[in-house]
């Protein structure tokens, strides 16, 4: 049975981490290719009407979940599959302080390269928070600093090279995909008691740095919780979606359902969870409840 470390070395075409001349050019490569996706219209990914869409939850730096994500998406043997990644940094495993997610934020960006078109990352709060430089606390740590000092301590001689390269594709990450089929896959939604200040419209331009920064409407969009049926129904009706897959929320059991239209989903610890979805098939939240898999019955081998 391989581990999971041959597997991400399959899907990764052997991508070394530790080099940073080669996670430089795969922020790069990744975020050119985010941007030149031909199915982007501004921060919006539109899927096919057809094909599987497999849907993560955050994944914290958790590697063994993520291996066990690419060998059942199995993207090499199925070309009409898609694969939304979000959420990958600030895992709760640090090396004398250090968090090293680095690595697994260029394992994502290799992927995007590698399966292009067919990977989806998507804007996160953490992700975004790292970019813009403000405060996430996670058990007392600063996770920026945390993060910042990884990336020098894997990459001594390059560290601020690597962290250039890499704001670069968190600034072009998607803020959502969108299927025909009524399906809308995003990190979050905004808090509804600040639904008044948020502009739809939003998903379809590019980003500006007045969206990014905190009370912007892309900010709003990773950072909400607490969703409620009036919030769905009206960014359903402003976004043409009759359901939700979301992330960013604490999910013990690796999901739970939040109102009529929306699921949230966590694939960062060991009942953390991925969803396949039919996209010919009409989207339905309390279908897919049924449908989620849990990573720890994926077996690598």
């Amino acid at each position: 049975m391989p581990t999971p470390a041959e597997v991400l070395d399959h899907h990764l075409g052997g991508f070394d981490t530790r080099d940073p001349d080669a996670v430089i050019e795969a922020c790069e490569q990744a975020r050119d290719r985010l941007l030149a996706n031909p199915s982007r219209h501004g921060s919006l990914v539109q899927l096919p009407d057809r094909g599987r869409l497999i849907v993560t939850g955050d994944l914290h730096d958790n590697t063994l979940n993520l291996a066990r994500v690419l060998h059942f998406a199995d993207l090499d043997q199925h070309e009409d599959r898609h694969l939304v990644l979000h959420e990958v940094i600030h895992g709760p495993n640090l090396v004398n302080g250090r968090d090293l997610s680095i690595r697994m934020l260029a394992q994502c960006a290799r992927l995007v390269t590698r399966y292009p078109d067919r990977v989806h990352v998507l804007q996160s709060n953490h992700e975004l928070a790292q970019m813009l430089g403000d405060a996430v606390t996670k058990s007392g740590t600063d996770m920026n600093q945390a993060f910042i000092d990884g990336a020098h301590m894997v990459y001594p001689s390059a560290g601020d090279a690597v962290l250039e390269a890499a704001n670069g594709y968190i600034r072009a990450m998607l803020l959502a995909v969108r299927a025909p089929n009524g399906l809308l896959a995003a990190h979050s939604l905004p808090w509804p008691k600040r639904l008044g200040e948020f502009d739809p419209g939003v998903l379809h331009r590019a980003v500006t740095d007045d969206d990014l920064r905190s009370g912007g409407s892309a900010h709003q969009l990773v950072w909400g919780r607490r969703h409620d049926d009036t919030l769905a129904d009206h960014l359903g009706a402003a976004w043409e979606v009759t359901s939700f897959l979301l992330g960013h929320q604490k999910a013990e059991m690796g999901w739970f359902r939040e109102g009529k239209k929306i699921l949230v989903i966590a694939s960062d610890h060991n009942h953390g969870v991925c969803l396949p979805v039919d996209l010919s098939e009409p989207a339905d939240v309390g279908q897919y409840a049924d449908q989620l898999h849990p990573l720890n019955s994926v077996l690598l081998g």
